[in-house]
């Protein structure tokens, strides 16, 4: 058994797509794997989806199989259901004008070949036959697999004219593979690179983080700096573009935080618009940011706030980037001791709103609540009997001032 093939039936879904496969074949038509997940196998890469091609039409998918999802059925694509299986099933297709610099106007379904013919980058135009065990390539696909080149799929300027995000998938795609860019392909994007303002921030978002989350994600920083994009998109980096490691990151935000780290505040709340963030991923950010612009002063808090501001992902973040860099590491590794001594959450407060009830009003009762809870979280309080004790003694002082 080839490596292709191996890597291909030991997916997860692999017996899903089997399904799939020999039910389109009884039918009378035509399917193949296509695009990424050939691409990785011949690269030896386990890929994450399984996507099916063919030459049945959205109908007959749907008539063929029990259950479906029409994601975009105008443009032929298609999802089959098979278990906990979601495989993507799109028929062959050329593609009629791009006037929004996103979708075509009109599709018209076609073959194997055409289909190849309208993909962005010849790596990713690939199919694989599953009868006949082999690779079917129409545009020398694997002959850039194996230079390890991204390289449009024909003439580049109107693959990217077709889809503006086009442009930063081929930054992506270099950082991804850890391949070179073409230099045809450069220079078209440096000569179109102002496009990419066009792309809906939600886009820009999902495509920096597979960027940022890359092996090789510094030489896709690279094309973008070297093609324009990064001036276009996020100028602040223009200075020092460099990008040694992850830190830990796992998150999208925590990759963005990364590269927003040196931008100043009015930049950072650009690229946060730009990229269309989610309040919770905003809020990370800003919090991870705040932190690192003064760690010092965050660090000459009393270890009751610090625990606190540990439930905020961005603070907690911060702080394990810090530590990850040695800044002041005995510290906040002594933060983080304490906060797995309280199984990395707050514990429930010992005293509460009712214990002062007729006692203190106003301001003054939050004062006392929040005094009580440090004294708690670090531990000079250890039961609720005692934070009554104390209590008494603290009203005491309010009242003789």
């Amino acid at each position: 058994m080839s490596q292709v093939q191996h890597l291909l039936e030991t997916h997860p879904h692999w017996p899903a797509v089997n399904a799939i496969y020999h039910k389109l074949q009884a039918a009378g038509y035509k399917a193949f794997l296509a695009g990424g997940c050939v691409r990785d196998a011949l690269l030896g890469i386990p890929a994450n989806d399984l996507d099916v091609a063919t030459n049945a039409t959205p109908d007959q998918i749907e008539s063929l199989f029990e259950k479906t999802v029409n994601v975009g059925k105008v443009f032929g694509v298609m999802r089959v259901i098979v278990g906990e299986a979601d495989i993507e099933v799109a028929t062959f297709r050329t593609d009629g004008d791009y006037k929004d610099g996103r979708r075509p106007d009109h599709v018209e379904f076609s073959s194997p070949e055409e289909d190849a013919k309208r993909r962005d980058f010849t790596v990713n135009a690939l199919f694989y036959d599953l009868v006949a065990r082999k690779v079917l390539d129409f545009v020398e696909g694997e002959k850039d697999l194996k230079i390890k080149l991204i390289r449009t799929v024909g003439e580049a300027e109107r693959r990217f004219k077709e889809d503006h995000l086009r442009l930063l998938r081929a930054a992506r795609f270099v950082a991804q593979l850890d391949f070179s860019l073409d230099a045809t392909t450069e220079a078209a994007i440096g000569k179109m690179a102002n496009l990419v303002k066009t792309v809906s921030g939600e886009r820009l978002r999902d495509e920096m983080g597979k960027l940022l989350k890359s092996k090789a994600a510094a030489k896709g920083l690279k094309v973008m700096q070297d093609t324009g994009l990064l001036k276009e998109l996020f100028p602040f980096r223009l200075q020092d573009n460099s990008w040694a490691q992850s830190k830990g990151a796992q998150e999208t935000w925590q990759f963005l935080s990364l590269f927003m780290r040196q931008a100043s505040r009015e930049d950072l709340e650009q690229a946060m618009a730009l990229l269309r963030l989610s309040v919770k991923e905003q809020r990370g950010i800003l919090k991870s940011w705040g932190l690192w612009q003064n760690p010092a002063l965050y660090l000459q808090k009393r270890r009751g706030e610090q625990l606190q501001s540990l439930t905020e992902p961005g603070h907690l973040w911060a702080l394990q980037v810090l530590l990850f860099e040695g800044f002041e590491f005995t510290r906040i590794q002594s933060i983080f001791d304490d906060w797995k001594s309280w199984g990395a959450q707050l514990p429930k407060p010992y005293l509460n709103g009712d214990d002062l009830k007729g006692k203190l009003s106003g301001k003054s009762i939050g004062v006392c609540l929040a005094e009580a809870f440090n004294l708690q979280l670090e531990r000079r309080l250890d039961s609720r009997e005692k934070a009554l004790a104390w209590l008494q003694g603290y009203l005491q002082k309010e009242e003789h001032g």
